[in-house]
């Protein structure tokens, strides 16, 4: 009785590390790909946006899709990070002051928006 409960334990014990092995295999994989992405919009950017304010617009794609925004209004800068979900910008993100693309880098336009302004936005490739 003894014998059979430590064999079924030991069996137990193989394919729960079984499992682990897989697991960790299957994150090695995953990070393997993360590592070798390369957002299709890497690049720098350069635009404006116009509407309730109007000013220069800066946009610098990373290779992991992640978006540094740098928009200017009377040579005041204001800065945040973001990153693109397929070609579309997070919609979450802002910047400390509230500014918020909305819009993709397929077509490189969209609108923005800071609290009750808005207005519209476009940017070329450098």
């Amino acid at each position: 009785m003894v014998k059979n409960l430590r064999i079924k334990i030991l069996f137990l014990l193989v394919l729960m590390s079984l499992q682990s092995c897989e697991q960790i295999l299957d994150q090695a994989e995953e990070n393997r790909a993360q590592e070798s992405f390369t957002s299709e919009f890497m690049g720098y950017y350069k635009g404006s946006y116009t509407g309730d304010l109007s000013g220069s617009l800066e946009v610098n794609v990373r290779k992991d899709a992640s978006v540094q925004v740098i928009r200017s209004t009377a040579g005041n800068p204001d800065t945040y990070i973001t990153n693109l979900i397929m070609s579309s910008f997070n919609g979450v993100s802002q910047s400390p002051e509230g500014f918020m693309l909305i819009g993709n880098m397929q077509t490189k336009n969209g609108t923005w928006k800071m609290g009750n302004l808005k207005g519209t936005w476009s940017v070329t490739k450098n």
